[in-house]
């Protein structure tokens, strides 16, 4: 990977690529488990199989019998009727399974399981799910899912699958036994339309919510299936909120947050699953200490970011109270890698507007306002400050931010953009979180340059027609000094000051400032436009 050179060309049938409609990799499998004194070399059994360290990270099982497709990189490609799978690093295997519908309708959706050798298959309608062995041919299906693509997940230490199904007018969350998914438990959820399930990273907890329809409601069970906590709101002296919009676990599990259709994010404590933190994206920013970066286009399609003045007003969607879908309410909360320290949200009545939120400070860390409504925000998946933001309409253009740099960076790809939708991705590189050298973990540091060159970030991006794979990088890193102010103010602190533990008066808990001061951005208005235009990120494409 580190070369960037192809390790295998797939031949595949020019008739069925036409008519592709999924393409999905199989899952990382994390093996490592801390040391224990007890031993977990081999399953357990019914009677505790739902006892489950904390601190376990292994995604595929207990038993190590149960890894042989955690080792295997495997392709995937279907249509609406057939599956063909191949492995990455052995071209004598291959598998195929066809008539999945089994005349029940084509798949809507398909995904490998808890590991390489397992695929689930989604049928039209919500009829089945039906989970193919790609060791011994064999299948086991699952009758009414509710969902297609949520509603569905791994315990990560015991590989137990969890579905919420809805055979009737209730909903009934199931959970199977891995490998057999023979049917271990089965309990009523007390909801009027469940809107899915996480289960949590530790694997001790299940998180489901209702509908907006029913209120504001959060349920916690225990992994057994007893209901352990219900969150409706209103612990924070105001209403209960206007319901639950989307739901996440903190990386280590250390909160679970709530994204409401009030622009409030909750986060939950995961031993009381009472409220400790909220974050509110108000439609006025004013925040001196906080810098906020917005896009701008020129005529001739030049961009770059410039530090809004503050207080300002990002563009907001209106809707009317009889819309059926309103466009209003979190619907993306993505915390970093892999101690959640950064959480970088979107609320859909701010569509153009990124937040990003430290843990540390209680506060709102950044704020970038984008010229375009935000598609998607990606976090990179080993480098814990760099995130990587697409917009719509915004072909060919990726937006980076890193708390190491004076302000987010544009790259425009080195592709046509008439020829689709482009679509970008971090290529992660097995390089531990400790080894991560400057710029990106720190500020440069000039003794290790070649370390750093082998560190740099890649992403893949293209669409359907033509991609590229490259790497994202600085120029003139090896000579540059640390800067002598923050870009977090004027408080000259450091990217590692921001994650420290020591408690600062950085405002509310709300992310509003503690005390009246200047609603002028320390930048004010008058910063040139970022010279992104020279490409100081830069993207340099293997040829």
């Amino acid at each position: 990977m580190e070369t960037l050179e192809p390790i295998r060309t797939i031949n595949v049938n020019p008739d069925f690529a036409s008519r592709v409609s999924f393409i999905r990799w199989s899952p990382r499998i994390v093996t490592e488990s801390p040391p224990s004194s007890s031993s977990t070399s081999s399953l357990p059994q019914k009677s505790s199989y739902f006892d489950c360290a904390a601190t376990t990270k292994r995604r595929s099982g207990i038993d190590k019998t149960e890894e042989e497709g955690g080792s295997s990189i495997r392709i995937l490609l279907a249509d609406e009727d057939t599956v063909r799978v191949w492995d990455v690093s052995d071209a004598k295997w291959t598998a195929t399974v066809q008539g999945t519908g089994g005349g029940l309708g084509k798949i809507v959706n398909i995904e490998f399981g808890r590991n390489a050798d397992e695929v689930l298959v989604f049928s039209e309608f919500g009829v089945k799910l039906t989970v193919w062995s790609l060791v011994s041919g064999r299948s086991v299906e699952i009758r009414d899912p509710k969902f297609t693509s949520k509603g569905f997940g791994y315990r990560s230490c015991t590989s137990h699958f969890a579905l919420l199904t809805r055979p009737a007018a209730h909903d009934i969350v199931t959970i199977h036994a891995h490998t057999t998914y023979r049917l271990v438990n089965s309990f009523s959820v007390p909801t009027t339309d469940a809107q899915g399930l996480k289960w949590s990273p530790c694997g001790r907890w299940i998180a489901i919510w209702d509908s907006a329809s029913s209120g504001y409601k959060v349920l916690v069970y225990t992994a057994d299936g007893h209901l352990y906590r219900v969150y409706t709101g209103g612990q924070d002296g105001n209403s209960g909120g206007l319901g639950v919009k989307s739901l996440e676990w903190s990386p280590q599990g250390d909160y679970l947050a709530v994204g409401g259709y009030d622009r409030r994010i909750t986060l939950l404590s995961n031993f009381t699953f009472s409220p400790v933190v909220f974050l509110d994206h108000t439609s006025t920013i004013k925040l001196p200490r906080v810098p906020v970066w917005q896009e701008q286009v020129s005529i001739s399609g030049q961009r770059g970011y410039i530090t809004a003045a503050q207080p300002m007003c990002p563009p907001i969607v209106t809707y009317l109270p009889t819309d059926p879908n309103p466009k209003v309410g979190i619907s993306t909360i993505a915390f970093n890698n892999p101690d959640g320290a950064l959480i970088a949200t979107r609320s859909d009545s701010m569509p153009t507007t990124v937040w990003i939120w430290s843990l540390k400070l209680l506060s709102p860390f950044a704020i970038i306002v984008q010229h375009s409504p935000v598609r998607s925000i990606s976090w990179h998946p080993t480098i814990p400050d760099l995130l990587m933001i697409q917009c719509n309409n915004d072909q060919g253009v990726i937006y980076l931010w890193s708390s190491a740099w004076e302000r987010p960076r544009i790259i425009v790809t080195p592709l046509d953009r008439s020829l689709g939708k482009h679509d970008a991705k971090w290529i992660r590189l097995d390089t531990p979180r400790s080894e991560v050298p400057p710029p990106y973990s720190d500020y440069p540091d000039t003794g290790n340059a070649e370390a750093r060159q082998e560190a740099r970030p890649v992403m893949m991006s293209g669409d359907y027609g033509s991609y590229f794979v490259g790497y994202v990088e600085e120029e003139g890193f090896e000579s540059r000094q640390p800067p002598q102010k923050s870009p977090n103010g004027t408080t000259g602190k450091e990217p590692a000051d921001y994650f420290f533990k020591n408690p600062r008066n950085a405002g509310n808990l709300d992310g509003t400032p503690s005390s009246s001061g200047s609603s002028k951005s320390p930048g004010g208005t008058t910063e040139d436009v970022d010279d992104t235009f020279q490409y100081r990120g830069r993207i340099f494409v293997q040829s």
